[in-house]
């Protein structure tokens, strides 16, 4: 006979984790937005690593907050559509680890990349919101197809930053482009020669790593979520 379980609201480690995932993501944002110009920076704010940080870290605190009603209370509050906008920025956080290891990590002096302001918002917050959700998120329901939401983030992204070149954005790297990889000016579209690759290429490999890890994380979730499913039916 299956009994009724009273709801408790989500564990207090989960709620102190979701607290580092906004530390990390906040000193990061900071440090990085002082380097880059300062939080008044309107262009600061285009850098799709701040722009995945400060959103993770909003998401993370309305998940605090609604959490902690919950254990009050002893219902659900929070929405669905909440869990599945972090999913979302999840992938984006994990896009933003790996972009930044790969492709960007090369160009970059030591003394910057063992700095907090790059390892907080390219290594830390993400693998925190990464452990986040895998190890606590007993909420989100996910099918294989959620793999595709993982896309929405990095596609508004860079319609967005292609359209804004056209206005001459200057960013602290003094070209209208956040990465040397969007620069389609200098790279073209479908250049490849002479060590250049177009930026279409670069849209297509970047697209490629974003469906690896949109796949794997959903993936991943599935499997927990029939795990806990046999646990407690």
């Amino acid at each position: 006979m299956r009994l009724n379980r009273i709801y408790k609201g989500p564990s207090v480690i989960s709620l102190l984790w979701k607290l580092v995932v906004i530390v990390f993501a906040s000193i990061g944002v900071y440090l990085q937005a002082k380097l880059d110009g300062g939080l008044f920076k309107t262009y600061v704010f285009l850098y799709f690593t701040i722009f995945s940080n400060m959103g993770i870290a909003i998401i993370s605190g309305l998940l605090v907050v609604l959490g902690i009603f919950e254990k009050v209370t002893r219902r659900r509050l929070t929405p669905h559509w909440l869990l599945v906008l972090r999913f979302m920025f999840v992938t984006a956080m994990t896009v933003t680890l790996v972009v930044s290891l790969a492709l960007l990590a090369p160009f970059k002096s030591q003394a910057y990349l063992f700095s907090l302001r790059n390892l907080s918002v390219h290594i830390f917050a993400p693998l925190a919101a990464v452990i986040d959700f895998i190890v606590f998120d007993k909420q989100f329901k996910c099918r294989m197809w959620s793999c595709c939401l993982g896309f929405v983030i990095p596609a508004a992204y860079l319609v967005v930053t292609l359209l804004i070149s056209i206005k001459g954005i200057t960013y602290s790297n003094g070209s209208n482009f956040p990465y040397y990889f969007l620069d389609y000016r200098t790279l073209g579209w479908t250049t490849f020669e002479d060590g250049k690759i177009g930026v279409l290429w670069w849209i297509l490999l970047i697209g490629g790593i974003v469906f690896v890890i949109s796949f794997l994380l959903t993936a991943i979730k599935v499997i927990i979520n029939k795990l806990r499913n046999k646990r407690h039916p």
